[in-house]
């Protein structure tokens, strides 16, 4: 049975991006992108934290100010060259407890329904699995993903 204090929700949020610095602190209706993200994940009945992870203390202050666990960046998981994986594999040495499943959130990805995230880690356990994502289909692009069901 799974447990709240199982899961941890972690949230990349890089300050040095390629194209927009500071992009996650850019408003989207009305707010920082990154706000959105924090929001829903804090709303999280299956989650015990939330933590933001970033090279940029701005985001870092933001993030706490909103109710988050924060997490210092080194350049080296910040770079244009490093991945999103690096980033969650960091946090994941950097936290001081116990956890089962991580919860990894893109904050560049906001258009989430209310319980999108706990419905996530509902099918999670339910069907046993090792990984899950979630995307959806455009009719204007190409599909790299292929359901088995």
């Amino acid at each position: 049975m799974q447990k709240v204090s199982d899961n941890i929700i972690i949230i990349p949020a890089r300050g040095k991006s390629k194209g927009i610095k500071n992009k996650n602190l850019y408003s989207f209706c009305d707010k920082p992108l990154l706000y959105w993200t924090i929001k829903q994940a804090l709303m999280s009945k299956r989650s015990k934290k939330v933590y933001v992870t970033s090279d940029s203390n701005k985001i870092l202050k933001f993030s706490k100010k909103l109710g988050t666990e924060i997490i210092k960046r080194p350049k080296k998981y910040s770079s244009d060259k490093s991945s999103s994986e690096e980033a969650i594999l960091h946090a994941m040495r950097t936290i001081k407890e116990n956890y089962k499943t991580i919860v990894f959130l893109q904050a560049t990805s906001p258009l989430r329904k209310k319980n999108d995230i706990d419905n996530a880690l509902k099918e999670f356990y339910k069907t046993k699995s090792d990984s899950l994502f979630s995307c959806h289909k455009a009719d204007d692009w190409f599909d790299i993903w292929v359901s088995k069901k």
